[in-house]
Order: structure tokens, then sequence, then C-alpha cells
């Protein structure tokens, strides 16, 4: 088994050549650990696009590619949860 955790600076999602990643990284960051859940308002969102440098249209789409593949979960308007697969033991 292998363990690589997600949520340190030198993080794999970091390394991707997936942009969508980085923005998961540093959701994960901004993210509630102990419900986990991701306010996506106007000042988390501001923060992202600020250290990856990008557009709020760029994160948008980055932010929906996530959700197309289950990584992160809409719980309700502008509050997400992330997917309980990345936590799972084995």
């Amino acid at each position: 088994m292998i363990i690589a955790h997600l949520d340190v600076q030198d993080s794999l999602l970091l390394k991707s050549n997936d942009r969508s990643f980085h923005a998961l990284y540093h959701i994960m960051s901004q993210m509630n650990k102990e419900t986990n859940e991701w306010y996506a308002d106007n000042t988390n969102k501001t923060a992202i696009c600020d250290c990856l440098s990008i557009s709020r249209p760029a994160l948008e789409k980055m932010i929906g590619s996530l959700k197309s593949r289950g990584i992160i979960i809409s719980i309700k308007r502008g509050l997400f949860q992330i997917s309980l697969d990345i936590f799972e033991c084995y």
C-alpha cells in the first residue's frame, strides 16, 4: 500500500499536469476538515484564482471538471464536499 498526503506543500496534486488538481489542492486547504465542507464563496474563489494566477471562468471550469469526475460533490449552491473515496483507508 502506498500512502500519499494530498494536503502538504509537496503534494502530488501540485505536480499534476491537470490544473484542476492544483485547484483541488487549494480547495482542500480551505475546507473545514471536521465537516468535509468547502464554501465556494467569493473570498475562497478569489484566493484560489490569485494563487494559481487564473481567471474566475477558468476556476469555474476546473470546479466543473472536478464535479463531473465525482471528486467534489455539490451539497447545495456554494457548498461542496470532497468525495470520501479520496479519504478511504485500505
